[in-house]
This record gives C-alpha cells, structure tokens and sequence, in this order.
C-alpha cells in the first residue's frame, strides 16, 4: 500500500488489524504502537514497538484504515463493503 492506494491528506492511514495465516482464525487488534510513520508511491512505512510478542512477522497482512474518505474517494471508482468476518458483500460506486 502506498500513495497510489491510500489517502494521507489529514494524517496517515491508521493501522488497525492483523492476520497472520496458518496461526489467527480471524483478524487481530494491533498495539497502539503501531502507526504508518510515512508514505512513498508503492509503499507504506509501518512503525511498532521493539517487543517481539508485539512485532509484525513476514506473512502477516496489515489491515489499514482511511483517516479522511475524501480524498480516498478520488482515488477509487468503486468501494467495496464487507460483513464482520471481511467477507466481500457489496459495492458503492463512488462521484466525487
């Protein structure tokens, strides 16, 4: 994830699951440490604390939120909806 993908007008995109195949059954909290520290076009810079137990491993997916929808809006013609278990339920075409 980076520009391209996600907006940062207001702050960066806000860290908010994770999912470590073969392990979690369902997406994890992540500590509050953890925080999008900067942007490039392709890719996202995601700092955490130093404790092992809390740190990322290779394979985990990084579930991320938007900080402000507008300008997320422009970037995607359409977003999809999902259900509690993040299962793909709908669409809403964007115009902004």
């Amino acid at each position: 994830m980076g520009k391209r993908d996600a907006s940062f007008d207001l702050e960066m995109p806000i860290v908010s699951k994770r999912y470590r195949p073969g392990t979690d059954n369902a997406p994890q909290p992540v500590p509050a440490s953890w925080k999008i520290a900067n942007m490039n076009d392709q890719h996202a810079y995601l700092r955490f604390s130093a404790d092992a137990d809390a740190a990322p491993r290779v394979g985990d997916l990084i579930g991320c939120g938007i900080s402000h929808p507008c300008t997320t809006f422009d970037k995607w013609r359409v977003v999809f909806t999902v259900d509690d278990d993040y299962r793909v339920t709908g669409a809403i075409r964007t115009f902004f």
